[in-house]
């Protein structure tokens, strides 16, 4: 039996906030697995867009991808993410020059590449799951 099942449920890896989605997904583990593929497609393209525009020295467009992406964490239950990203962007909010934020920004792209990392598993720990089942 895999880990990730218990008494035919499936069960999040303790990197997640497990209670908030069982409570988002209800079991509904086809969803799960669909949202944490597409909010991965998206914060990696977003994480492009914000690269360029660290290196344009634009720090409000900065802040307005991460705005965009915080709330993708969450739908993947990584909470503790999504208030890092909180946090980053208030200070990009608070600060006038890019490179006021520069060591922050390096930061939050190790943070959410680790973040990234735990979700591309979880979600092919929840498409072979749903494959099991089919």
């Amino acid at each position: 039996m895999y880990e990730e099942e218990k008494d035919n449920h499936y069960v999040f890896s303790e990197h997640f906030d497990r209670q908030f989605l069982e409570e988002l997904y209800a079991g509904d583990t086809e969803s799960a697995a669909e949202v944490f593929q597409a909010s991965l497609v998206q914060i990696v393209e977003e994480m492009k867009l914000a690269d360029e525009k660290v290196a344009e020295g634009d720090i409000a467009g900065v802040r307005k991808i991460y705005h965009k992406i915080k709330p993708l964490f969450g739908y993947m239950g990584l909470l503790s993410v999504q208030d890092f990203v909180q946090h980053f962007e208030d200070q990009c909010r608070d600060s006038v020059l890019m490179s006021d934020v520069q060591i922050a920004y390096d930061n939050i792209k190790e943070i959410i590449r680790g973040a990234l990392s735990l979700a591309r598993e979880e979600q092919l720990k929840l498409n072979e799951y749903n494959n099991r089942r089919a």
